[in-house]
C-alpha cells in the first residue's frame, strides 16, 4: 500500500471512529418526551406533559431498567413496582428540572413562570399508565396566569437537544390543533387579549407541518436510518443502482407505514427495533464481498423497507394524529422522510466526489462499509442485550 493509501485510510479510521462515538451518544439516556397538550383562558394558562419514566430515573441508580428503552415491559409496570418513595421523588424533581430548562412560555416575548403538579401522585406508589410501547408514562400538569393586562401571541420554545419536536395539542375554544414545536424554535399557540381572553392563533397541523417532522426523523435525529441509506450509497454510488434501491426501498417503507398507522397491524418495537438495526449491519458488512447491485439485492431491501416502515410509524403514532386527519398526516411525512433521505444522498456524493473515480475509494468505501456494519451489530446488541 503506497504513503498515500496509507493516509487515506488512516483519515477514514479516524472517521469511522466518530461514526462509533456517535452510535454510542445516540444510544445514551436520553430523555424522552410523549406528547404534550396546552389550554388557555380568563387570565391563565394550563398543560400538560408526558414523559417516559424511565428517562427520568438515574442512570447510575440501583433500580436502572433492565433491556433497551422502547421494548415491550422494559420500563413498565414490572419496572415501576420495584420503585420505592425516594425513587420517585427524584423523577418527580429530574422531571421539573427538565421541564424549566425546554419548556419554555412567552406572552408577547416575556417569559412565564411554571407551576408543577403530578396527578399521578395521589398516592406514594402510584400505578402508572403504559403507552404502546409497553413504557410507563408520569404525567406532570404545568399551569401558571398571565401578567395583569398583558397581551400578544403566546408561544413556546422547546428546548430539547435530544429528541423529536414536541407534539402538542392546542386547545382553544371551539378549536383543537396540533403543533410540531422543533428544537430551539418559537412556535405560536394562541393570541391572548388584554382582558385574558384567547383566540386561535398561527398555523394550524398542515401538510408543511408532518413534512418537517418526517424531515426532522431522518435529519439530524435518525442516525440508524442515516447509516443505512449510506449503506446503500457505498456499495454502487451511480444514480441508477441507487434509483432501484431507493425506490424499493420507499415503496417498502410507505407500505407498511400506512398498514401500522392505519391500524391493520402492529410487531411490538422490542422486534423491530433489532431488526433495523440487523438491517444496518447487513448492508453494511454484504458491500465488503459485493461491488455492484445484483436484483436480489433489490429484493432484500424492499423487505428491508419494511421493517423502516414500522419504526417510522412508531414514530407517527407518538405524534398524536389529529382525530379524523390520516392521509395528510402519512403523506407528509412520507415526504418528509423521503427528503431526507435524498439529503444524505446528496451529501454523500458531496463529500466523497474528489475520490469517487479514484482508486483509493476502494478503501474509503471498504472502511466507511465495515463501519456501518460494526455500529449496526452494536445496535443490534444493544436493542436485544441492552
Amino acid at each position: 500500500m503506497t504513503l498515500t493509501k496509507i493516509g487515506n485510510f488512516r483519515r477514514w479510521m479516524t472517521a469511522g471512529m466518530w461514526i462509533l462515538a456517535a452510535a454510542g451518544v445516540a444510544e445514551g439516556h436520553s430523555m424522552k418526551q410523549v406528547r404534550a397538550e396546552i389550554t388557555a383562558g380568563d387570565g391563565a394558562w394550563a398543560g400538560s406533559v408526558w414523559l417516559e419514566a424511565w428517562a427520568l430515573y438515574p442512570e447510575d441508580g440501583p433500580k436502572v431498567p433492565p433491556g433497551t428503552p422502547g421494548d415491550p415491559g422494559t420500563a413498565g409496570h414490572a419496572w415501576v413496582e420495584k420503585l420505592d418513595a425516594a425513587d420517585h421523588g427524584v423523577m418527580r424533581k429530574v422531571a421539573a428540572k427538565f421541564l424549566k430548562e425546554t419548556f419554555v412560555l412567552t406572552l408577547d416575548g416575556k417569559r412565564l413562570e411554571l407551576e408543577f403538579s403530578y396527578p399521578d401522585y395521589s398516592v406514594e406508589l402510584p400505578k402508572l399508565k403504559e403507552n404502546d410501547a409497553g413504557n410507563s408514562l408520569v404525567r406532570i400538569d404545568l399551569h401558571g396566569k398571565f401578567p395583569a393586562a398583558a397581551s400578544g401571541p403566546l408561544e413556546l420554545i422547546w428546548q430539547d437537544d435530544e429528541d423529536e419536536p414536541l407534539a402538542l395539542e392546542v386547545k382553544v375554544p371551539q378549536v383543537k390543533l396540533l403543533r410540531l414545536s422543533p428544537r430551539g424554535k418559537a412556535v405560536e399557540l394562541m393570541e391572548v387579549r388584554a382582558d385574558g381572553k384567547v383566540t386561535a392563533g398561527g398555523e394550524s397541523s398542515s401538510l408543511l407541518t408532518w413534512i418537517q417532522a418526517g424531515f426532522l426523523h431522518i435529519l439530524p435525529m435518525g442516525l440508524d436510518h442515516i447509516c443505512f441509506i449510506l449503506g446503500l450509497f457505498f456499495l454502487q454510488p451511480k444514480w441508477k443502482p441507487l434509483l432501484w434501491q431507493t425506490s424499493a426501498f420507499t415503496l417498502a417503507h410507505s407500505i407498511t407505514l400506512a398498514m401500522v398507522v392505519l391500524g391493520v397491524f402492529t410487531i411490538p418495537s422490542s422486534i423491530v427495533e433489532p431488526m433495523i438495526a440487523l438491517s444496518i449491519a447487513y448492508v453494511g458488512l454484504e458491500n465488503l464481498w459485493v461491488k455492484e447491485l445484483k436484483p436480489w439485492r433489490v429484493a432484500l431491501v424492499f423487505g428491508l423497507g419494511l421493517l423502516h416502515g414500522m419504526g417510522f410509524a412508531s414514530v407517527m403514532k407518538e405524534l398524536e394524529l389529529p382525530q379524523g386527519q390520516v392521509i395528510e398526516p402519512l403523506v407528509g411525512f412520507n415526504l418528509g422522510v423521503e427528503l431526507g433521505q435524498m439529503t444524505v444522498l446528496a451529501t454523500a456524493f458531496a463529500v466523497t466526489f474528489w475520490v469517487l473515480k479514484k482508486p483509493a475509494f476502494g478503501v474509503v468505501r471498504k472502511v466507511a462499509s465495515g463501519m456501518i456494519g460494526i455500529v449496526g451489530l452494536y445496535w443490534t446488541y444493544d436493542r436485544i442485550w441492552g
